[in-house]
């Protein structure tokens, strides 16, 4: 299974649904990387799947549970602020994605566009506003 953590908003993506995530603050142990290394906890959706990067390798990993017992161990992609832009040219058409850069940059952009690339954002639990900043 495929899981994407988007990290500047804190939102899993997983089997085609959005999650928000919680962070977790301050560093707590979240597991044994395949590497041997410690890893922590990075966030939390709900109670039934944990993100954790190990420190030494710095994998990130999703580890699901039901109830105290592990179901599932699975490699997670993560999106960083710098991937975010390939990450939206990826999701949204090319015609959404230029509609959204060109409202970040307070040029003139089709507006339908603009609604069907608003609608995917919100329903990825994306912050519309973050993203046009981070398009400016």
């Amino acid at each position: 299974m495929k899981i994407f953590f988007i990290d500047p908003f804190s939102v899993v993506l997983m089997e085609g649904k959005a999650f928000k995530a919680e962070r977790v603050d301050g560093t707590i142990f979240g597991g044994f990387c395949k590497c041997g290394g410690i890893m922590f906890q990075k966030a939390w959706v709900d109670d039934i799947l944990m993100i954790s990067e190990c420190e030494r390798c710095w994998k990130v990993e999703a580890f699901r549970f039901n109830g105290k017992k592990l179901i599932e161990r699975s490699d997670v992609i993560v999106i960083y602020r710098q991937n975010l832009v390939e990450f939206l040219k990826d999701v949204l058409s090319p015609t959404e994605f230029e509609a959204i850069q060109n409202k970040a940059r307070n040029l003139s952009y089709n507006y339908n566009a603009f609604s069907r690339a608003k609608k995917k954002i919100e329903e990825l639990k994306l912050n519309l506003d973050e993203i046009l900043k981070i398009l400016s």
